[in-house]
């Protein structure tokens, strides 16, 4: 139960490129090679689920936990309304963020041991409130606590019910008590979000009203007639938004700030890096591409998340028969996993894997960018070109791409709609850690070690590190 990382790391340094069967908590599950990923993503729903492997992971026809009809619908606004206005959305994010800091972060006029990690989950859940529910909402504790909790409370009632066989679950669901707190976290959620809502479709039919530009509004225009006034399903699909946002992108921050501290030649890199970037004269913070052109920071986000993401990937469930390459036969019902931990430390994708580069993804979209100038210059009789004004240059290296020995956001048509907001929020959260802190260790002291339960990893919540803040 809680050595579950050990358990693929070792599993898979003997098993590799087979498929083989783990017994989780959860139950037998199949571990899925990267050379067969290929032969499996791209199958359709009824033959391979992701949907149905999720919802018996938390268990979601007793949490309820699940956007159901409307799982589209937000993975579209989250495809479109929310990454193509990160940009415009970034100026109230870093307000958002010296509001906090300033609340909730000490002065640190010398070097001060501090909680990183329960910081930066109620940063994370302030700024992705600001975007989701406004800055109305992301200001108010109450809203806030329900944010951070609701996810929790639903992954232990889960695990809790996991440990009654399935004929029991109907019945045992009423004795555990965190299934009576998941409808009261969305009954406050609704009694706080009902008065915006209710205001909003008023003032609508003034004329000349001007819509407010987050997801409470995009939301609200893309459900149907009859649903804008139903409060509660507003209110539930808000808090499963939280829940896919909150937790794993603080986890990621909190993992990113112990690397820091613990690689501290990294943090002048990221500096220089941000203060060309973002104070290089004007208001850079707000440009455009400003937090896109932070390419080492993106690349040591990404070897961060390598070494201390996700257990596992790839979770699928079979509903028909399927026969692979290599004479494997799964069954339906057959539950699914790729072995994650092990890949990410597998020296033929990553080189010295076990090794912590921050910016070997930055050199690899280096050497990517040269070839392709190299190419181009060839295909144009030897006219140079710059060729970084590609946009699509080194993607295959960005800290938001994806692939078959990459999926700590998924894969294929599962993959994380928000992973590119996730991004911008973490690059603001370091940027503005790195031009205001210096960061250390305690003396003597390693890494913090990550918390684990179950196939969940995650950075210690209460692990001190040091900060100092920078002098002009």
């Amino acid at each position: 139960m809680f050595e579950a990382d050990a358990l693929i790391r070792d599993s898979y340094s003997k098993f590799k490129d087979k498929v083989y069967q783990i017994e989780a908590t959860e139950g037998p599950r199949i571990i899925i090679p990267v050379k067969l990923i290929p032969e499996l993503k791209g199958l359709p729903e009824e033959t391979l689920s992701a949907y149905e492997a999720v919802s018996e992971a938390l268990l979601s026809k007793y949490t309820h936990f699940s956007a159901g009809a409307h799982n589209q619908t937000l993975s579209k606004l989250l495809k479109t309304n929310l990454s193509q206005r990160l940009s415009r959305l970034t100026p109230k994010l870093k307000q958002e963020l010296e509001f906090i800091t300033a609340q909730e972060f000490p002065e640190c006029e010398e070097w001060t041991p501090f909680k990183a990690q329960p910081f930066l989950v109620r940063t994370v859940a302030r700024l992705s409130g600001c975007s989701f529910a406004g800055s109305t909402l992301s200001r108010n504790e109450e809203w806030m606590d329900t944010s951070v909790n609701y996810a929790t409370t639903v992954f232990i009632a889960a695990i809790k019910l996991q440990f009654f066989p399935k004929w029991m679950r109907p019945v045992a669901q009423y004795f555990i008590p965190d299934f009576y707190a998941i409808p009261r976290m969305v009954a406050n959620a609704q009694a706080r979000l009902t008065p915006i809502i209710e205001e909003r479709l008023r003032d609508s039919e003034a004329p000349g009203y001007e819509k407010p530009d987050d997801f409470i509004q995009w939301l609200l225009d893309a459900l149907p007639e009859e649903q804008k006034r139903s409060f509660g399903l507003q209110a539930h699909l808000q808090l499963i938004l939280a829940a896919a946002s909150i937790h794993t992108t603080s986890n990621l921050v909190t993992d990113c700030v112990y690397d820091l501290a613990t690689h501290q030649d990294m943090q002048e890199v990221l500096r220089q890096e941000a203060a060309e970037v973002l104070e290089g004269g004007g208001d850079c913070w707000h440009g455009k591409d400003s937090l896109a052109r932070l390419k080492k920071m993106d690349s040591f986000m990404r070897e961060s998340q390598r070494l201390h993401g996700n257990v596992t990937s790839f979770i699928r469930k079979v509903m028909k028969p399927i026969n692979l390459s290599d004479g494997t036969h799964l069954p339906a019902g057959t539950s699914l996993l790729a072995p994650l931990a092990g890949v990410s430390r597998d020296d033929r994708f990553y080189p010295g894997a076990e090794t912590f580069d921050g910016l070997r993804f930055w050199r690899l979209q280096q050497q990517q960018q040269q070839q392709q100038e190299q190419q181009q210059n060839s295909a144009n009789g030897g006219e140079v070109k710059d060729a970084s004004t590609n946009a699509n240059v080194g993607n295959r290296w960005q800290f938001t791409s994806i692939g078959d020995a990459n999926m700590n956001f998924g894969l294929g048509r599962h993959a994380c709609p928000g992973r590119f907001f996730a991004a911008a929020e973490t690059k603001l959260i370091l940027a503005y850690l790195v031009l205001h802190y210096d960061v250390r260790l305690r003396e003597g002291e390693g890494r913090p070690a990550p918390a684990m339960f179950m196939m969940t990893k995650s950075p210690s919540p209460d692990a001190e590190i040091l900060f100092r803040r920078r002098r002009s």
